[in-house]
């Protein structure tokens, strides 16, 4: 019995350690290096010029990583990412797409020029490139280095009241005793700024040679003095409208209505109505009231509010909140009260306010109410009924109508059109 609990005491001694080791290789077995380099471009150009600040030695140098990288059989490229980014001046707008397009003219050349497929290089444009301003003025010794560096740090880019942009990073810098530090960055920093672009990180997963245990292989790339954080997180799945149907329910199964984003500002929209009603108001009366209308009308939004900046993140947020537009409508109506009644053609023109708001699930029924103001114009055209839903006779009499004031009032169910879109983390935080 002694002997069978020693040899049981040693097979599970040795059962221990052959898991300790395998935990341990496990442990060992993947390596994630980063590499990375920048790409710079002239005051408010989005072309690579390659015998600018060294891009072409950059450029070239990380194309011959990437070959030597696919034919390593113990490394592979997980992807590259590519983020672009301009000087604080100037408009946010600008800033954006310019930002955008730098990142666009990398991932062109990488595709070109290395073997990467389009599915391993991810981009972001972010704007203004608030965190290279505050590395740099975080270096000096300016008596405002610290309140600038609070500012960027600590201030959102948008602060808004009532779905209204009141104050901000930009705002609050430019107002800084009496935008003394503001100019001074102009002169001083902003030039600096003016000539960045964008900053290439390759990720690339190491795995060691099961036969020989080395040390990690260092690939040395020309670059500049950037801070990496760290591999950016998994990517997020989020929905956005594409289109959205609606109905008036002051004039409920009579009328349909499509809106459609253009960008996260913008929408165009389109309704169409088919108001009929002919009924007895009053027994006496006996079918002798019409309200008939037939028209149709198209708008233009702009939505209002930090949710709709133009960031990727924004774009779950299109058709939602406060808006204003203008519309045109037109179309024909024959209306009858009591055996007399109009007809005509008229045209509408004017400016709205709206407001969206959600019903529930975060992606589901919406409620939009607006109200519009301004010009109708129409030829009336008189007749009469001489007996309860008969034939009408014109009277000769036409009367010219114009109208300005209230010329439109909705109360809308809506049902937003969604497609599902992963973003990478970066672009939705």
């Amino acid at each position: 019995m002694i002997e069978v609990l020693k040899l049981l005491r040693s097979f599970t001694l040795c059962v221990c350690m052959l898991l300790l080791a395998n935990v341990r290789c496990y442990g060992q077995s993947f390596r994630t290096d980063t590499i990375g380099f920048s790409v710079f471009f002239k005051q408010g150009r989005s072309e690579i010029d390659m015998n600018y600040r060294g891009n072409g030695s950059n450029l070239l140098s990380f194309a011959d990583t990437i070959t030597a990288l696919d034919q390593d059989p113990l490394a592979n490229v997980k992807y590259v990412y590519v983020e672009g980014a301009a000087s604080p001046e100037g408009a946010s707008d600008y800033n954006q797409r310019l930002s955008e397009r730098r990142t666009q003219s990398i991932r062109e050349w990488l595709i070109q020029n290395t073997t990467l497929d389009i599915g391993q290089i991810r981009t972001q444009g972010k704007g203004v490139d608030w965190d290279g301003l505050a590395a740099i003025v975080s270096q000096t010794d300016w008596e405002y280095s610290d309140t600038i560096t609070s500012i960027i740090t600590n201030t959102p880019l948008w602060i808004t009241r009532g779905g209204k942009v009141v104050d901000g990073r930009k705002k609050r810098l430019m107002e800084l005793d009496g935008g003394k530090p503001w100019r001074w960055m102009l002169d001083s920093i902003y030039p600096e700024l003016r000539q960045g672009g964008a900053d290439v990180k390759c990720y690339v997963v190491r795995v060691p040679d099961p036969q020989v245990f080395r040390d990690t292989v260092t690939v040395t790339v020309n670059t500049t003095d950037t801070v990496y954080l760290g591999e950016p997180e998994d990517p997020r799945e989020v929905r956005e409208p594409i289109f959205a149907v609606r109905t008036n329910l002051i004039l409920p199964l009579m009328n349909i209505g499509v809106e459609v984003p253009i960008g996260n500002r913008w929408s165009v929209g389109a309704d169409w109505y088919y108001t009929w009603a002919w009924r007895k108001w009053f027994k006496e009366l006996n079918m002798t009231n019409c309200l008939q209308l037939l028209g149709g009308g198209l708008d233009v939004r702009y939505w209002f509010g930090s949710r709709h900046t133009p960031e990727v993140r924004n774009r779950q947020n299109r058709l939602w909140g406060h808006a204003v537009g203008a519309y045109v409508y037109g179309g024909y109506y024959d209306f009858e009260y009591d055996f007399k009644g109009y007809q005509g053609e008229f045209s509408n023109i004017g400016l709205d306010y709206m407001y969206s708001a959600r019903l529930g699930k975060r992606y589901g029924l919406r409620m939009e109410l607006s109200l519009g103001i301004g010009y109708i114009h129409s030829k009336a055209r008189e007749y009469n009924v001489y007996t309860a839903g008969g034939n009408a006779f014109r009277t000769g009499v036409v009367k010219n109508v114009n109208w300005i004031g209230p010329t439109k009032a909705t109360i809308s169910l809506v049902v937003p059109i969604n497609r599902r879109v992963t973003y990478e983390h970066e672009e939705i935080q």
